[in-house]
């Protein structure tokens, strides 16, 4: 029997704390093992905060705002969410099965405000984002142990099913006030997977693994104030996977893999087709599935004693990416897109106290074809005469927003189970671009982390962490797109206070284009006292 509860407050570093209030707690029965046992678990979690969401950059570099500071001090949320899962695995003489089956009910309000005075010039953008949903799911596997051609062999046959029954409501908020709906939703959407796998050890240095996936999604969304988003979609897609390994040769082995994915889209694009900001207006519904191909081809090797490393080189193209909508506050389905690069990892472990890890991974990443709508939107405020706070940003491009080149970590850890142990981690992600063009770009972050403390023998700890080491300046997220302040000049000629605007209607609702982001936590001090039992 294992139970573990945790309850916290937290306010952080912001001028307007976050008050946060969390209580988590974990109940778990179990016999025997992984592979011969059976568990039974329950989880409960709640929490509630006042959130200091991204602010622009202007507002930071014209002294309006403090790096601290939130320009809605009404933003945040509750959530909850409840869990029962039933684990059960066994063996036999042929092979080996697992099942698992789960109940999870949740809720999630959010109140957000990232335009600040885009769409509402008097009562500020803040939306809230209302999600309450029941999840249903269960999966099974069996494996079989056998032979072909005299050949070691091992298939693995599975299925993967999930129900969801979601009520989902986007509405128009003044400080968590309500003041009007933009859409509410009844979801239900199921999926099943149907999975096999096979893997052969063709000679001591040969095998290969075979595999299909085949998935179905259904879904039903029922708009309550907007008929013409009722709708059903369905639709199912086959994943062939393959994957080749060769060695090992001197403690090093090489290996290929090639095969089709898929991820899922927002159950009511797949059915929408009014705009849900601008009724009447026709928008295209997005798929309900999109495919992924990717491929990779690699070396491990362990040629160093003690050291463990590994170098692939990969490739990934997408139907759609999904991308953040500021003005929503969520992602929307986008144009085609292809990944390459590289990952490189290291673990070295020269004596039993001391880890040391270093990994590195660089990517290549762009939209494919062209995009029309947006070089003819971009086109439109031109001829408008847009001012240039506004039309930065907006040039058509292929860089996927957000889509890191580069990201690095390495650390080292010393200690052994008992007595004194310590640690030191660095973590780097790269520029980003923030907008398709690539005019706005993220800075690069470099982050240290500590760590010190002692494991008595009696299961007891105490440490020390010391975070953002040297109280660097980073930003936690950074993201590039149309916002409008009140003391920007864009605002005083869109809404003068005497006589009437002359600025079109559409330079207003792109606002200005600006880098917005959320700073990292200065350096913080944190001890931990924990004892298992």
């Amino acid at each position: 029997m294992l139970i573990a509860g945790e309850a916290g407050r937290y306010d952080g570093p912001w001028t307007t704390p976050d008050d946060a209030k969390k209580l988590n707690g974990l109940m778990r029965y179990s016999q025997g093992t992984a592979t011969d046992g059976v568990s039974i678990t329950g989880m409960a979690y709640a929490n509630r905060w006042t959130s200091t969401d991204q602010v622009p950059e202007r507002a930071i570099a014209s002294g309006l705002l403090g790096r601290t500071d939130a320009i809605d001090p009404t933003d945040g949320g509750k959530t909850n969410r409840f869990a029962l899962s039933g684990r059960v695995a066994g063996t036999d003489d042929a092979g080996s099965w697992k099942a698992n089956a789960y109940v999870v009910k949740s809720q999630l309000d959010l109140y957000n405000n990232f335009t600040y005075a885009l769409r509402d010039p008097d009562n500020g953008d803040q939306f809230h984002q209302h999600d309450d949903r029941l999840m249903l799911g269960a999966n099974a596997s069996r494996t079989f142990n056998g032979s072909f051609a005299g050949r070691p062999m091992e298939t693995t046959i599975g299925l993967q099913t999930r129900y969801d029954d979601i009520a989902l409501a986007l509405s128009y908020t003044a400080q968590r006030t309500y003041l009007s709906y933009v859409r509410n939703d009844k979801v239900d959407e199921g999926s099943v997977g149907l999975y096999v796998e096979n893997t052969v050890r063709w000679t001591d240095w040969l095998r290969t693994t075979v595999g299909y996936r085949g998935d179905y999604y259904q879904t039903h969304v029922y708009s309550v104030y907007n008929g013409n988003n009722t709708g059903d979609a369905a639709a199912s897609l086959g994943s062939p996977k393959f994957r080749m390994t060769i060695g090992p040769f001197n403690q090093t082995e090489f290996f290929l893999g090639a095969g089709y994915g898929m991820h899922s889209n927002d159950a009511r694009g797949a059915t929408t087709t009014d705009d849900p900001n601008a009724p009447g207006n026709r928008i295209d519904s997005s798929p309900l599935l999109v495919r992924t191909k990717g491929a990779e081809v690699g070396v491990r090797t362990r040629v160093i004693p003690g050291l463990d490393s590994s170098l692939s080189v990969f490739m990934l193209n997408q139907d759609s990416e999904i991308l953040f909508s500021g003005d929503a506050g969520d992602t929307t389905a986008s144009r085609p897109s292809r990944r390459y690069g590289f990952e490189l990892t290291n673990h070295y472990r020269p004596a039993s106290w001391i880890d040391i890890d270093a990994d590195l991974a660089m990517t290549h990443a762009r939209f494919v074809g062209d995009d029309t709508d947006q070089a003819a939107t971009y086109a439109q405020l031109v001829g408008l005469g847009a001012p240039p706070e506004v039309l930065r940003g907006n040039a058509p491009g292929n860089y996927i927003p957000n889509a890191p080149s580069m990201i690095a970590s390495a650390g080292i850890t010393l200690g052994e189970k008992t007595g004194w142990f310590g640690g030191l981690r660095w973590r780097y992600l790269g520029s980003t671009p923030l907008t398709e063009d690539n005019y706005f770009r993220s800075t690069a972050t470099s982050i240290f982390n500590g760590r010190i403390g002692f494991r008595d023998a009696n299961g007891w700890r105490i440490q020390l962490d010391v975070l953002n080491l040297f109280n660097t300046k980073a930003n936690q997220i950074s993201y590039g797109y149309g916002s409008l302040l009140r003391s920007d000049q864009l605002y005083q000629a869109c809404y003068p206070s005497m006589g009437t605007s002359t600025m079109p209607a559409q330079v207003c609702q792109t606002g200005v284009m600006d880098r917005v982001l959320h700073p990292i936590e200065p350096l913080t001090l944190r001890v931990t006292v924990a004892g298992t039992f």
